[in-house]
């Protein structure tokens, strides 16, 4: 990291100046949303996510995080709170879970438990 020096002149009076600040202020993080998909696809195989809302798509999935034998995690942060939209998982891309679509609100995070 670079550091960068600053003079300050002091005033007619011979006071030492106030210290000049280098820290820039912090941006706040945008809230994430998580959706967490609990299935074991066994080794070597995939959980995606497709849905109805940008970043997602109907016709292609995006890939989730193996978090744990059997949990998959997705983190977005587009999706507006209070936000509705539809999602569906899928194993390796390609096999959908059974039943109705999910239904998630933008900045919560979802637990769900598919059957394929």
């Amino acid at each position: 990291m670079a550091v960068r020096s600053v003079r300050v002149k002091s005033d007619s009076t011979g006071a030492v100046p106030p210290r000049a600040s280098l820290t820039k202020p912090t941006k706040r993080r945008p809230r994430l949303m998580s959706i967490r998909v609990h299935y074991n696809v066994g080794l070597g195989n995939r959980i995606t996510v497709r849905g109805d809302t940008d970043p997602f798509r109907w016709d292609r999935g995006i890939d989730a995080r193996n978090t744990a034998a059997d949990v998959w995690e997705f983190q977005i942060e587009r999706i507006p709170a209070g936000q509705t939209f539809q999602f569906k998982p899928l194993i390796n891309d390609t096999t959908y879970s059974t039943g109705d679509n999910y239904v998630g609100t933008g900045r919560q995070t979802l637990d769900v438990y598919p059957t394929f």
